[in-house]
């Protein structure tokens, strides 16, 4: 190794520096005007300013260190594939998907949760809901009542599987968070996901109003519109695993590209935008995806 080598690595780490003592410095000064009354915005800009400058040269120290230590990354070719690939192993002679077991895992772990809070937590519930109690019941009153006012006639029938649906959709979107591939970018598993709701909708159409009422409101306005009605029921599940598949696997490749682009550089950044990509989009996802569940219910319900 060569000094110039270090160069860019003692750059960050005074841009760190400077950055950091500088908004110390403006950071002191704004106590100050806060207390005397005074005008302080140029101050917060300021400290918004030097608090940016140290973030970007910590930036800079780590990954030129992270090189220097590891060397760079090589570069590859950056190939997705729609189909998950194969575990290395099989289970009675079946091999799984990658996605299947992480799925598994999910669901093992959303288990163990369960069952640790119904031995742990709800025993202990009390009458006056505080710390971990009362953000169970919020959760759960906003899962009931959001159901319930999507739906007239199944609105708390539908929280169980509508909350969960909704862990399982979150749980795979931390899971795409730690790096593994989630099940929801499988088109297999969103349409079954999707083929499960319609089976309910058509299910709970048919108890609530029997076959005869089911497909009188498919004859309505008027029974030359049945096929359309018919034609655009089946549509929606395929609509719906396809919406949810294409916006998660359209995230994994963004974040992808990132990891191309950034090479070595790929520190802190990537986390950032995981946090977009993987976490929040997917959380809308799902929240479509349980609405569009419940709207489809309710219409196959109700008058």
């Amino acid at each position: 190794m060569h000094f110039r080598d270090f160069i860019p690595s003692l750059v960050g780490l005074a841009l760190a520096l400077a950055g950091f003592l500088l908004r110390q410095k403006a950071r002191k000064k704004l106590s100050a005007a806060s207390a005397a009354k005074a005008p302080a915005k140029w101050l917060k800009r300021r400290k918004t300013l030097w608090t940016a400058i140290s973030v970007i040269g910590c930036w800079i120290f780590i990954v030129n260190i992270l090189t220097l230590v590891f060397g760079d990354l090589p570069h590859e070719e950056l190939t997705v594939s729609i189909i998950p690939p194969r575990a290395e192993f099989s289970i009675l002679g079946y091999t799984p998907s990658t996605t299947m077991l992480v799925g598994w895992g999910v669901m093992a772990a959303l288990i163990v949760i369960a069952v640790l809070l119904r031995i742990f937590v709800i025993p202990r519930f009390e009458s006056v809901p505080r710390g971990v109690q009362n953000a169970l019941e919020a959760v759960v009153e906003l899962a009931e009542g959001y159901s319930s006012s999507k739906t007239v006639y199944l609105g708390q029938p539908m929280f169980g599987y509508i909350f969960t649906v909704g862990a399982v959709l979150i749980g795979f979107a931390f899971a795409e968070l730690f790096g593994f591939r989630s099940p929801s970018s499988d088109i297999t598993f969103t349409l079954a996901l999707s083929l499960i709701s319609f089976v309910m909708a058509n299910w709970y159409g048919i108890r609530q109003r029997s076959v005869r009422g089911r497909l009188k409101s498919l004859a309505n306005p008027s029974p030359l519109l049945m096929p359309i009605r018919i034609v655009t029921d089946l549509a929606n599940p395929v609509s719906m695993a396809c919406r949810l598949f294409g916006n998660t696997v359209s995230g994994m490749i963004v974040m992808d590209l990132v990891y191309s682009f950034l090479g070595s550089a790929a520190v802190g950044i990537p986390s950032v935008l995981g946090l977009y990509f993987n976490v929040f989009a997917a959380l809308v996802q799902a929240f479509i995806f349980i609405t569009l569940t419940l709207i489809n219910i309710n219409e196959a319900t109700t008058e």
